[in-house]
């Protein structure tokens, strides 16, 4: 089979492989993969006013004790007073944008 029948032949098989290749690859795509809880889903705990979430336990719990009001009241008086001298100026206008350079004046015509 030295004759152009070989290549014929060579390349017919060539082009079902990949056919077969292209549709065995496009196949799972059909089907939806099953669901694998990898983690139980999570609840949703609202967000509440003077109150913290704790998430140390690897759930969340809603904590509402004395301790933790004085804790977060401290840390917004300290963050508060941190603040206060805080002052954010006007942006310099014209002087960032650099002006467009001028085309160079043409030659004088003798």
């Amino acid at each position: 089979m030295k004759s152009p029948l070989r290549w014929l032949v060579i390349a017919l098989a060539t082009a079902t492989l990949a056919l077969v290749a292209a549709r065995w690859l496009r196949l799972p795509a059909r089907f939806p993969p099953r669901d694998h809880p990898t983690a139980p889903p999570q609840p949703e705990v609202a967000i509440q006013d003077g109150k913290t979430i704790d998430f140390s336990s690897g759930r969340a719990v809603v904590k509402d004790d004395a301790k933790q009001k004085t804790l977060i009241e401290k840390s917004v008086r300290e963050m508060a007073d941190a603040a206060k001298d805080v002052t954010f100026g006007p942006a310099p206008a014209a002087a960032a944008e650099p002006k467009p350079a001028e085309p160079p004046a043409p030659p004088p015509k003798p």
